[in-house]
This record gives structure tokens, sequence and C-alpha cells, in this order.
């Protein structure tokens, strides 16, 4: 079952990073929420090896993100609405992780995220206008992300904590690309990676429950 819904959820990525990239946003209406639709039945049906709140956390905020993913819509571009619910499933899979790991306190995890905000934000800020706010507090909650799960993955070492990390990181990739294609310089091929990294970022949180 997880192998035939991964293969529908890669198939309809491709399709909808093809679409985009075509700019025949009547298939992204479509593939775009489809992909986070089959990712949250994979994490619906994934068995799991963590706790019902884990799981439950994760998939409230593939829910929130596929909330965020409608609101950046092509024609529907609400990024304000977007940036809030990503901020938020973030917040829920802060949550998941803490939950199984408590709240692990090794700083020098820290040091790595906290390098690369502040060159996301030497970058971004002085170009984000009135977005500069919400931006800040969107790259606190991601280094916060990645913190935690890097240190639950070196506490428990299993594969739950070592694919949440894996896609915690490839959030950040995301996340960092999508700021600089937004913000400094578009192009279609910095879109085309930002949804490949989103796409397997989720698919990993997903298979790790």
């Amino acid at each position: 079952m997880i192998l035939l819904l991964s293969a529908f959820a890669i198939t309809s990525a491709v399709l909808h990073i093809r679409a985009d990239f075509k700019q025949r946003w009547n298939q992204t209406y479509i593939f775009k929420p489809l992909t986070l639709a089959i990712i949250i039945l994979i994490a619906l049906f994934q068995a799991s090896e963590v706790s019902i709140f884990y799981k439950t956390m994760i998939i409230l905020g593939l829910m929130v993100s596929m909330a965020g993913d409608v609101f950046l819509m092509k024609r529907t571009d609400k990024f304000i609405q977007g940036l809030s619910s990503f901020f938020m499933a973030h917040l829920l899979y802060l949550a998941a992780f803490i939950s199984s790991s408590g709240f692990p306190t090794n700083y020098y995890l820290l040091i790595p995220g906290l390098v690369i905000a502040l060159l996301f934000l030497k970058i971004l800020l002085p170009r984000a206008g009135k977005m500069a706010i919400p931006v800040t507090f969107y790259i606190i909650i991601l280094v916060m992300m990645l913190w935690q799960s890097s240190d639950r993955m070196i506490l428990s070492y299993t594969s739950s904590s070592i694919l949440a990390f894996l896609g915690t990181g490839f959030f950040v990739f995301s996340d960092a690309t999508l700021g600089i294609n937004r913000f400094v310089k578009k192009s279609s091929g910095g879109q085309a990676l930002v949804l490949l990294t989103y796409y397997t970022a989720q698919l990993f949180i997903a298979y790790s429950v």
C-alpha cells in the first residue's frame, strides 16, 4: 500500500512541477493539492513506530500544509496566508518531535541553523519590505525545527528520527530557495527546485510516523 501510494505521490508531484514549468495552471490546481492529499494517506496508512500524538501532529501538519499550498497557487497567490499556514505546520511538526524526545538542549546543534538563519536574514530582509517580520518569525521556527529534529536523531537514532531530520533539512533548503526565488531573483528553474525539495521533505516527514 505505502509503495503504491508513494508511486502515486511522486507521479503527481512530477506532473505538478511540469504543469508549473509549462504554466498550465489548470493542471496545477489539480496536482498540487492532490500530491499532499496522497502524502497524507501515506502518513495515515504508515505502520507506526511512534506515539499516536506524534502521528496526529504530523498528519495535522500535512493537512495545514495542503491549505498553504492552495493559498500559494498561482492565480490565488496569498503569500501571507500561505506563510502563516506553513508556520502552523512547522509548529505541529515541532510538537511531534518534542513529544518523542522531550526538549533536548544540546545548544551546539543549534549553531548550524543559526548560521543559516543569519545568512538568509541578511539576504532576504532588505528585499522583503512589509514581509520582513513574518519572514523573520518563519525562519526562527525553521531553525527550531531543524535543531530539535537533529537532537532527536542523535538521541534515539531510529528510522523515524532519521527520516524526520532529512525531511526538515529538505524543508530548510526548499524554503531558502523559495525566499531567494521570490525576493531576490525569480526563475522557473528555481521554482522547480523549490517544489522538488518541498515534496521530498513532506514525504520523508510522512514516512517518519
